[in-house]
């Protein structure tokens, strides 16, 4: 393999080809694989219905977490506005949140003009032929060399050329340069120069993606929303086991299960492999899940299983695993140890009593009651953190139920449908989102045990309460705000939620 920069590339004449690697595909692959093992009927994704009103009535409702391209806040903000109903649909539903369509305010404008609230318009006829398909807007970087030709005159390559000079730096004399082409081209066509000039103005250097990457991104984002549709059980069981990928953590992915009917199940050691796997109606997380149990941990505990018989009681698995102390603590924390005793606290002074490093031999099987002594159980708080610390999730609820009590007015996200626009509100949950797209709005997403509520806060009321907002268990008052078919609640207020020991870390930016 030879590194080379990517103009030197096409200096040299050679043909540069880009090959995204992206866990969607693999994740795919892993849910088809289980649907033939599970049904003995092999799915081709390739032939499946790709204008099945079901899948487009759960994408318009955006039930859209763990789905490839259109599980971000902004996507779920213009999902429900464009209401995809095909393929083309779904390429331009891709397309439009980039940050090149999103410089002229594209965004808006072409739903606006998509629902019939804005006349479709061009600056001049010359424009159609680029942009009659997309009313107007430039989605695609390809319409950009369109116009370049179509209106300025230019050759396709000086085409690419400009396309590829906004994104350059120290660009102003290439971008004088092609304006003056540019603006003789279009002279040449009866364009005038004020109209050249707003034509030109269209053009960034913002990311937009070209049309069939669009189009590929969006047959790859249709097939995830069909296989989540039809068989969640299999596409959430490749989801975790993808993991780390896309926009949410692993437990804000075990609650969208959850809300789908299905259960996230404690790992156990007489029943988990290194992978997810599914038992019944749920998924049995597996070993890799766990904090300090490797790759050769995992596999050591499978292997003596199947070597023997199940585990019969905590002595006889350090036994026969050799397990470390520190590896043994988190197996107990992740519930993994609960087939032995569900006291997770006893079974952890039980791991301490057994355990004896010396030359690493474990201590022999013996009753070891004699120095035991009666511990207070591990209450709700408790049993949540030493999950969250393990695992990085709460297979045995959400945090949020473990507050609510606390909380008395406080509404959860099974209220915001029957609110109105301007009414105040209160609301609580963990992060799992925060994103600033356009550099003016901030957006966070809290989840609580019900759902997800979506906060909006602009720039200079985020930077008053920037230092409260990067805290992960939040209570935000706001005010409710309709738009278009989209639901936000305006931060006002926000206060930390305190008397959690849940082990929670604030969620990064994306």
């Amino acid at each position: 393999i030879c590194q080379w920069d990517k103009n030197a590339v096409e200096d040299a004449g050679f043909v540069k080809i880009d090959f995204l690697a992206l866990g969607a595909l693999s994740q795919m692959q892993d849910a088809t694989r289980e649907i033939e093992q599970r049904t003995g009927e092999p799915v081709d994704l390739t032939r499946i219905d790709f204008e099945d009103p079901e899948v487009y009535a759960m994408l318009h409702r955006t039930d859209t977490i763990g789905i490839f391209q259109v599980e971000s806040a902004a996507q779920i903000q213009t999902i429900p506005r464009i209401k995809p109903l095909n393929l083309t649909d779904m390429a331009r539903e891709v397309a439009a949140v980039r940050p090149g369509v999103g410089a002229n305010d594209g965004v808006r404008h072409y739903i606006r003009r998509r629902t019939g609230d804005e006349p479709v318009a061009f600056d001049h006829d010359l424009e159609k032929r680029a942009l009659e398909r997309t009313l107007g807007v430039i989605l695609f970087q390809d319409q950009v060399n369109q116009l370049a030709i179509d209106v300025g005159g230019l050759s396709p390559s000086d085409a690419d050329l400009l396309r590829r000079a906004y994104g350059r730096r120290n660009n102003q004399g290439l971008l004088d340069h092609y304006w003056e082409l540019f603006r003789d081209g279009s002279a040449a066509k009866g364009v005038d120069e004020e109209t050249a000039g707003r034509i030109f103005s269209k053009f960034n250097g913002g990311y937009m993606f070209p049309e069939s990457h669009a189009f590929a991104f969006g047959v790859t984002a249709y097939q995830m929303s069909w296989l989540k549709r039809y068989y969640p059980l299999e596409f959430y069981l490749g989801l975790l086991n993808q993991q780390p990928m896309g926009f949410y953590s692993p437990e804000t992915l075990k609650e969208d299960a959850r809300r789908h009917g299905i259960t996230v199940l404690n790992p156990d050691v007489n029943l988990s492999r290194d992978l997810c796997t599914i038992e019944d109606d749920s998924i049995r997380l597996g070993f890799g899940y766990v904090r300090d149990i490797g790759q050769n941990a995992a596999k050591r505990i499978v292997v003596v299983r199947k070597r023997g018989a199940p585990f019969s009681a905590l002595a006889d698995f350090m036994e026969r695993t050799g397990l470390l102390q520190g590896e043994l603590e988190s197996l107990a924390d992740a519930g993994a140890l609960d087939t032995f005793n569900p006291d997770r606290r006893t079974t952890k002074w039980e791991v301490g009593l057994r355990y004896h490093p010396v030359d690493k031999q474990i201590g022999l099987g013996l009753a070891v009651d004699q120095d035991t002594t009666l511990l207070p159980k591990l209450h709700a708080g408790e049993v949540i953190e030493g999950e969250y610390r393990s695992l990085g999730m709460y297979p045995s609820g959400h945090v949020m139920a473990h507050l609510r009590p606390g909380l008395p007015g406080v509404l959860t996200s099974q209220d915001p449908g029957g609110l109105q626009d301007g009414q105040r509100v209160t609301v609580a949950g963990l992060v799992v989102r925060r994103q600033r797209p356009s550099g003016k709005t901030v957006f966070i997403t809290l989840e609580d045990e019900y759902g997800h509520i979506p906060l909006m806060i602009w720039e200079r009321e985020y930077q008053r309460l920037r230092h409260q907002l990067a805290n992960p268990l939040l209570k935000v008052q706001g005010t409710v705000s309709r738009q278009e078919g989209t639901l936000n609640i305006l931060i006002t207020h926000v206060d930390v939620l305190g008397g959690a020991n849940t082990g929670l870390k604030a969620k990064n930016w994306g």
